[in-house]
C-alpha cells in the first residue's frame, strides 16, 4: 500500500508543472521477462507493472512506476540442483527519461535514468532486503494518436544488496494512455 501511496504522490506533486504547461499525463502499464546477470542462483523470469508519465520539461518526462517480477528457478550448478524458487523482486521509484514525449504521434527514441527501492524476498531461502537501486536503458516508442503510445525498452538493474548486489536486465513492452490537463 505505502508503493502506491508513493507513485500517486509523486504524480500529485507533479501534476502543477504539467498543468502550467497544459500538458498531457500519462498512465500505462508494461510486461516483458526479467533476465538475471551473472548470477547462477536466478533463472530468466517475468516482470510487469504500471507507471505514470508527466511532461516536466521540453524534452524530459517524469515517470513514477511500480515493477512486480519473479526470478526464474536456478540452473543446475556444477551438477547440484538447488532445489529453490526463483526470488519475487518488487521495486518502487521514479524514471527521468529523455525523449518519448506525451502527445507526439510517430517514432520516438528514448533513454533513461532511475532510482528505486528494490525488494528482493525468497521464501525457500528466508531471504528479504529492500535496498536503493538504479536503472538506465534505452527504448523506442511509438504515437499512434496524441492520447496513445506504445514502447519496448531495455533496462540494466542494479539493486544493492546486504553482500554485494542483483543484477539484472529487463525487456519489456507497453502501452501508456494519455489524459489532456490544464489549457
Amino acid at each position: 500500500m505505502r508503493r502506491v501511496l508513493l507513485v500517486t504522490c509523486l504524480v500529485v506533486l507533479l501534476s502543477p508543472l504539467a498543468e502550467a504547461q497544459g500538458i498531457r499525463l500519462g498512465v500505462g502499464a508494461f510486461g516483458g521477462w526479467n533476465i538475471p546477470i551473472a548470477q547462477d542462483d536466478q533463472g530468466t523470469g517475468t516482470a510487469f507493472g504500471v507507471m505514470g508519465r508527466i511532461r516536466v520539461l521540453s524534452i524530459f518526462v517524469a515517470e513514477p512506476n511500480i515493477t512486480f517480477g519473479k526470478w526464474g528457478n536456478p540452473d543446475v550448478i556444477r551438477g547440484i540442483d538447488l532445489g529453490i524458487e526463483g526470488s519475487k523482486i518488487t521495486s518502487y521509484g521514479i524514471n527521468a527519461l529523455v525523449g518519448n514525449l506525451p502527445g507526439i504521434v510517430g517514432v520516438k527514441p528514448f533513454g533513461f535514468v532511475g532510482a528505486s527501492i528494490y525488494s528482493i524476498k525468497n521464501d525457500d531461502t528466508g531471504y528479504d532486503e529492500s535496498k536503493l537501486g538504479y536503472s538506465a536503458g534505452l527504448g523506442v516508442g511509438y504515437g499512434f494518436a496524441p492520447t496513445f503510445d506504445i514502447d519496448i525498452r531495455g533496462t540494466a538493474v542494479v539493486a544493492p544488496q546486504e553482500k554485494g548486489s542483483k543484477k539484472a536486465v529487463y525487456i519489456s513492452g507497453g502501452l501508456t494512455y494519455y489524459f489532456k490537463v490544464g489549457n
